[in-house]
C-alpha cells in the first residue's frame, strides 16, 4: 500500500469503506463481501475525474488488490469485460481473517519493502481544555434567559436591602 499512488489509493480506501467497512444488512455479525459503485460515486468521494477512477480500478485490479465482478459473480478482470456493464461490484481482496494463527502472519511491510517508512518523532498528546459547563470552579456559561433573571435577582436585591 506504500507504493501506491494517491488516486489509486483514495479509491481503494473506498472499496474498503463500502465493503469490509459496512455491517451486511442481512446478519449483522458478518462484513459486507462486496458492493455495487458506480464510476459517479468514485468521482464524487474520491474527487477524481473517470479517467483516473477508470485507469485506477484496472492498476488495482492487476495489482490483486480488488475484485471487479458483475451482477452474477462472473470476475471481470480487464477494461474490456468491464466497459458497458450496468452494474460493477467491487470487492477488497484485503479481507481480514479470524481464522489464522498468528504464527502464519507476514513480518512487518518495513521489512519487505522497498522504500520503508522511517520513523519520525512523536507527538506529545495535550489534553483538550474542557468547557465551561464542565469546569466545577470558575465561570459556568448561561443561556440568555438564565442571565437575565440572574440580572432581575441582583436588582431585586440590591432594591430589598436599600428598603431595610
Amino acid at each position: 500500500m506504500k507504493t501506491l499512488p494517491t488516486s489509486e489509493f483514495k479509491i481503494l480506501l473506498l472499496i474498503i469503506r463500502r465493503t469490509t467497512g459496512m455491517v451486511d444488512r442481512n446478519d449483522n455479525t458478518k462484513r459486507v463481501q462486496r458492493a455495487w459503485m458506480s464510476q459517479k460515486l468514485f468521482k464524487m468521494c474520491c474527487n477524481l475525474s473517470g479517467r483516473a477512477v477508470s485507469t485506477g480500478i484496472d492498476y488495482l485490479v492487476k495489482k490483486g488488490l480488488i475484485e471487479v465482478t458483475d451482477f452474477n459473480g462472473n470476475i471481470l478482470d480487464t477494461p474490456k469485460q468491464r466497459r458497458g456493464k450496468l452494474r460493477l461490484y467491487f470487492a477488497s481482496r484485503l479481507r481480514l481473517d479470524s481464522k489464522e494463527s498468528p504464527k502464519k502472519k507476514n513480518k512487518a511491510c518495513e521489512l519487505n519493502c522497498n522504500n520503508p517508512v522511517t520513523p519520525v518523532h512523536t507527538i506529545k498528546l495535550t489534553e483538550i481544555k474542557p468547557s465551561c459547563d464542565m469546569i466545577t470552579q470558575g465561570v459556568k456559561r448561561l443561556s440568555d434567559t438564565e442571565r437575565y433573571q440572574e440580572i432581575q435577582q441582583k436588582i431585586a436585591n440590591t432594591a430589598h436591602q436599600r428598603t431595610d
